[in-house]
């Protein structure tokens, strides 16, 4: 287990959510009161499952970084729902989960956001990105050759919209608007993300992230320089 980031060194964590019962029962004994009570509160027992597995692999993976039990963390939620360890730490980091994958990134002093989500060819995602993403971002969508090409390109737009939101703790609302891609005829690797509205103060670093196919991901830095993957773990080490 990675025991140090230097800033703005980024670890990402790949999380599989389907484990076995043992594994969930194991999770679920280390989560908050708060966090059970969360988990309990899903409809369906697959999304219960998920949760627990999620959450209980952030306990372990923050655990590791600070020595101490993963039961004895505190996490605090910000106005717009953005966890943070209670007290002074330095640590920052950020959890996002979709169907059987979730990702968790961790770094030092900088806040961070991440975001994975499935792809979903046969939402028609065209309507929306005219409605309220900016100009550009609408015509980029537009212009895939298929359903599955316009799918991918509003889903990455999307996800790094929402990897900014989060590491900013905004509101998804606030973050529709930004332009997260410099040149959507380019393959950037990492864009510098400003809100002319002032909504989401600050600058972004923020690039995509690879994943498994079926989904796209995409992480989000405070500040301009290109955020650096210092490493990636499978929660299979912990």
């Amino acid at each position: 287990m990675t025991d140090g980031i230097d800033a703005p060194g980024v670890d990402v964590w790949t999380v599989p959510l389907d484990g076995p019962p043992a594994t969930v029962a194991r999770l679920s004994r280390i989560l908050s009161e708060g966090e059970a009570e969360r988990g309990d509160r899903c409809r369906f027992e697959n999304d219960r499952r998920r949760f627990i597995v999620a959450h209980g692999a952030l306990r372990l993976i923050l655990a590791g970084y600070l020595d101490v039990p993963p039961d004895e963390l505190r996490l605090q939620r910000g106005r717009h729902g953005k966890p943070r360890l209670a007290g002074s730490s330095d640590l920052r980091f950020n959890l996002s989960h979709s169907g059987e994958l979730a990702l968790v990134a961790v770094t030092r002093h900088q806040e961070i956001g991440v975001d994975v989500d499935r792809l979903r060819p046969d939402l028609p995602v065209e309507p929306f990105a005219e409605r309220f993403f900016p100009a550009s971002d609408a015509r980029f969508v537009a212009a895939a050759a298929g359903p599955t090409e316009r799918a991918e390109r509003f889903l990455r737009l999307w996800t790094r919209k929402e990897a900014v939101v989060k590491a900013a703790g905004a509101r998804l609302a606030q973050g529709l608007g930004l332009k997260v891609l410099t040149d959507t005829d380019t393959d950037t690797d990492a864009d510098v993300v400003r809100d002319p509205s002032g909504q989401i103060p600050g600058a972004w670093s923020v690039c995509d992230l690879p994943v498994p196919d079926g989904c796209l991901a995409a992480l989000a830095v405070a500040g301009p320089v290109a955020p650096r993957i210092s490493g990636s773990h499978s929660v299979d080490e912990l």
